[in-house]
């Protein structure tokens, strides 16, 4: 035998005891699927290898030690081989070094199920990835590669002795999550820092220059993204407005290494970074960009709403810690999926001005307060209202009544009917603000009983309630089970219509 067919037999040889599951058959065909892929360009011992570290098996005949994950990755490993799902490539440049030769780096972001981590390709390798025409979603596994510190991140770097294999026979693609996975949507960005972002452009700012410090110009523009049940704004500086200017509204895109930030107001924000990206995935997307009511949750911000007003509260005033005077007005506002109340705040008390009940009102860029004590929702920093918008569908009409089986601890503003069962019980509590009265007692139709808490004047209402009346409970609040009862609470709006005198 001459000395190549020798290297192939060892290399067979090492596969199958190493790969025992495997017959001399498979792989001999592995070695001509690989030999074939190159257009004949391999040796089959080049083959033999290339097939023995797609298995994870080393020329030494030991296993690769690739099942590292990348969120156990630290600074300053000089061996590191990994495998993972691509999930972004950046474009490929060229630099020149300072001994004259030219050299070029191409970075990749990689992940699997416990991480995601900035990958760097030199020279060779850097060529090889691009040659071989990798594509986001794709698995790969990388060798010998050495880890180091970048803006206080782990980089991977891939260098002359790493090696680089596209798709691993061993690598078991449901082991890595899918591309998708690596990126949230706009409602699920909860906390500060890097993120992958995807989601619809549904509105956006003019782009606005100012004059830094230093005497240079500067540009910025927001636009609004939108999915997951939320919406947040990406912040856009300098070269990326230019280079998003032309994205129309409707447009879905891949926003990658964004940077979340908080506001003064408390809400998040995402910019974009010298290192982020941005990829157009899908245009002319249809989406709705109003919320319904009934799928608010307490934390939400950049909510855009389209509601009827049902009641107007009353103008009250407050005194702030810092001694300040402040104005507030309550709305109770519906669509066909429940109500919420709205608040608006100082200067905003000016729109009841223009507003009425039965009005229609399309909300921007408001937020959602909860707990405790029942959700309300307030403008944002750059919120808006429109009164009766043109070419905006009105919302049918919520549904009025709901049965006592029905009711859902955490469902507000729904209004109930039911018989008065016993004898209301009026006391007074110790809360937060002085001690209330409240008013205790149950009601209960065909499908089920519900315990009853009415507060301040209508305590003294629920006085007048005799055992036998079927009364009508409006706007009022399901709390968490008393005593394993259905437990319903008054709120601002919450008033109490009696159907019949009766008496049993």
């Amino acid at each position: 035998m001459k000395d190549s067919e020798e290297s192939v037999e060892e290399i067979i040889r090492k596969i199958l005891a190493l790969r025992p599951e495997l017959t001399r058959e498979a792989v001999d065909r592995l070695i001509d699927e690989e030999r074939a892929r190159a257009a004949g360009l391999l040796t089959r011992e080049a083959a033999a290898h290339l097939v023995a570290s797609a298995l994870g098996i080393e020329g030494a005949g030991e296993p690769i030690e690739a099942k590292m994950r990348i969120g156990s990755l630290t600074t300053g490993l000089s061996d590191v081989s990994v495998t993972g799902r691509v999930i972004h490539i950046y474009p490929s440049r060229s630099f020149r070094r300072s001994d004259g030769s030219e050299g070029k780096v191409l970075r990749i972001l990689l992940g699997d199920s416990t991480g995601v981590v900035s990958t760097v390709f030199w020279d060779e390798q850097a060529e090889q990835l691009e040659r071989s025409g990798v594509k986001p979603g794709k698995i790969i596994r990388i060798l010998h590669g050495y880890t180091r510190e970048r803006f206080g991140e782990v980089e991977l770097n891939v260098g002359k002795r790493g090696r680089v294999y596209l798709e691993p026979l061993d690598a078991v693609e449901g082991e890595y999550p899918p591309l998708e996975r690596f990126f949230k949507q706009p409602g699920e960005v909860k906390r500060v820092g890097l993120t992958n972002l995807m989601g619809v452009i549904i509105d956006r700012t003019p782009p606005s220059v100012f004059i830094r410090d230093n005497g240079n110009e500067g540009k910025v523009a927001r636009v609004t993204l939108a999915g997951g049940g939320g919406r947040i704004t990406l912040v856009l500086w300098d070269d990326w407005v230019d280079r998003l200017s032309g994205i129309e509204e409707g447009t879905r895109i891949g926003v990658v290494r964004g940077r979340v930030r908080r506001r003064i107001d408390g809400s998040l924000e995402v910019h974009l970074g010298g290192d982020s990206d941005v990829q157009i995935l899908e245009r002319d997307v249809k989406v709705d960009r109003w919320i319904k009511l009934g799928d608010l949750k307490p934390g939400m911000r950049g909510v855009d709403i389209v509601a009827r007003v049902v009641e107007i509260g009353d103008i009250r005033e407050f005194q702030r810690s810092d001694g300040s005077r402040g104005r507030v007005v309550s709305l109770l506002l519906e669509d066909e999926t429940g109500r919420v109340r709205m608040n608006l705040w100082d200067d905003e008390v000016e729109l009841l001005g223009e507003i009425e009940e039965g009005d229609i009102l399309a909300v921007h860029d408001g937020y959602i307060r909860g707990g405790p004590g029942p959700m309300s929702l307030s403008l944002g920093s750059r919120g808006r209202v429109e009164v009766n918008p043109e070419g905006v569908e009105p919302p049918p009409l919520s549904r009025e009544v709901w049965e006592i089986g029905e009711l859902r601890e955490g469902m507000e503003n729904v209004t109930v009917e039911g018989i008065v069962v016993d004898e209301p019980e009026v006391r007074e509590v110790e809360t937060a603000r002085g001690r209330v009265k409240v008013a205790s007692f149950h009601i209960e139709d065909e499908t089920g009983r519900a315990r009853v808490s009415l507060w301040k004047e209508l305590a003294k209402e629920a006085e007048r309630l005799k055992p036998g009346m079927l009364i009508r409970i409006e706007n009022c609040h399901v709390r968490p089970p008393f005593r394993d009862e259905v437990e319903i609470s008054s709120g601002m709006f919450t008033r109490i219509a009696k159907l019949n005198e009766g008496e049993t």
